[in-house]
């Protein structure tokens, strides 16, 4: 690992465990990166066996699909304004098509990725664009509906710019 992935890593590790990490945290957030680093080992094996087009036929503008949008919806019992999460087919396929996810901050952006296990909110994948209805106290509170650019790094689903705002 080159030293500055490695510094990237430490960083965003050190921010997940807080100022005073207990055994417990520590070993959460390492089973989490365990997680992180299966889930690459399935896409780099996936990425092996298909074929990626070079440099010349790449598109320089982005794909069909890389996006999500975040859309306010009534809850049908409460009547109380919650979010609606849906992914762009692309972006979801290339997640790796999870059924669970998990919504997370890292540093200034905002990170989806696959959850293990029950944990994490279930993706609702039998009508329209795949999806989930996000609770209250996410970092996507701060976010206005509309369209986002989406991006994939680190294994994660990378939320970016609203789209007419770059």
């Amino acid at each position: 690992m080159n030293s500055d992935s490695y510094d990237i890593l430490r960083r965003a590790v050190v921010e997940a465990l807080g100022p005073r990490a207990t055994p417990e945290r520590r070993r959460q957030i390492a089973a989490e990166l365990r997680a992180l680093a299966e889930q690459q080992e399935r896409m780099a094996e996936r990425a092996e066996t298909q074929r990626v087009p070079d440099a010349s036929e790449r598109r320089t503008d982005r794909a069909a699909g890389m996006y999500v949008r975040i859309r306010h919806e009534p809850d049908p019992v409460t009547g109380a304004r919650r979010i609606r999460l849906l992914f762009g087919k692309q972006i979801w396929f290339d997640l790796g098509s999870p059924a669970r996810i998990v919504i997370q901050r890292v540093g200034s952006e905002i990170w989806v990725v696959e959850s293990k296990g029950e944990s994490g909110l279930r993706v609702e994948t039998d009508v329209g664009l795949p999806g989930c209805v996000v609770p209250d106290g996410t970092p996507l509170d701060r976010l206005t509906p509309g369209r986002y650019a989406a991006t994939l790094r680190a294994g994660a689903l990378v939320i970016g710019a609203r789209e007419g705002e770059r």
